[in-house]
């Protein structure tokens, strides 16, 4: 039965990708409109896209042992894993900063810091994406 839900990573990884979005939206708009309650949706919302993209690194891990045991597959695969890792670490950086700094929005340097983090997390989304459609459509990874 289980094997009608597998693969289970394309399962997990749309909502982080819309929740990491919308989060970084309202922080962006946020620290230019000087709305700390637009930062906190963004916050929020960053939040749930850290704990879905959590899920989405675990499951990609588990279904990862059903891909193609090729080179350029694994080299595809150890590409996607490792920008997944770096997107949770610059996720959980972009909910640790406005921790320190309750502030932010009035912080000049720091401000435009962290503009450039939350930059940085739909960088590597793209990057994330792209590999993913790569690994599907390039080399028919989970494609049955």
């Amino acid at each position: 039965m289980l094997e009608s839900f597998l693969p289970l990573h394309p399962r997990t990884v749309h909502f982080p990708i819309a929740l990491t979005l919308v989060g970084v939206a309202f922080a962006a708009l946020g620290l230019f409109r000087q709305r700390p309650q637009w930062i906190a949706y963004g916050q929020m919302n960053l939040l749930l896209g850290w704990l879905g993209a959590l899920a989405a690194v675990a499951t990609g891990l588990f279904d990862q042992s059903a891909a193609p045991q090729t080179p350029e597959v694994l080299a595809v695969i150890n590409q996607h894993i490792s920008a997944g890792i770096a997107l949770l670490v610059t996720i959980g950086l972009a909910l640790y900063w406005p921790l320190r700094n309750k502030r932010l929005w009035s912080a000049g340097r720091s401000r435009w810091g962290y503009l450039a983090l939350l930059l940085l997390i739909v960088a590597l989304i793209a990057v994330e994406g792209w590999l993913g459609g790569r690994l599907v459509y390039g080399l028919g990874v989970g494609v049955h």
